[in-house]
């Protein structure tokens, strides 16, 4: 299988893993999509507000706020104040969440491997 359809076939994937391991179901993609930021700012050291998970999940900010606090409240995230703006609040992933993401990202990978 060349690149491009291993690509392909990471993409269908996504959605059964994100099914399997996180719960989100397919009408959750600006979730996801949430999620999946969260993953890389962590891996890049970043930290994230909820004004910037509204851009990433092109919600407007107010759902966008509803969704995360769902997702905070459900155990995916932790919500925490930032340090530096008392006013800010700051998103992550949970430990479980990170764990969980850890697994789908393994196993895209494996596909983008074979």
């Amino acid at each position: 299988m060349d690149q491009r359809q291993r690509i392909c076939e990471a993409l269908k994937q996504q959605h059964r893993l994100a099914e399997l391991k996180l719960g989100l179901e397919r009408r959750q993609w600006p979730e996801w999509l949430m999620v999946i930021d969260l993953y890389r700012a962590r891996e890049q050291g970043m930290r994230e507000g909820f004004k910037t998970l509204a851009a990433t999940s092109g919600l407007s900010t107010a759902t966008a706020f509803r969704r995360t606090v769902e997702m905070i409240d459900a155990g995916m995230l932790d919500r925490k104040r930032d340090a530096e703006d008392r006013r800010r609040s700051l998103v992550s992933l949970s430990d479980r969440t990170r764990c969980q993401m850890d697994d789908i990202m393994d196993q895209l990978a494996d596909i983008l491997r074979n």
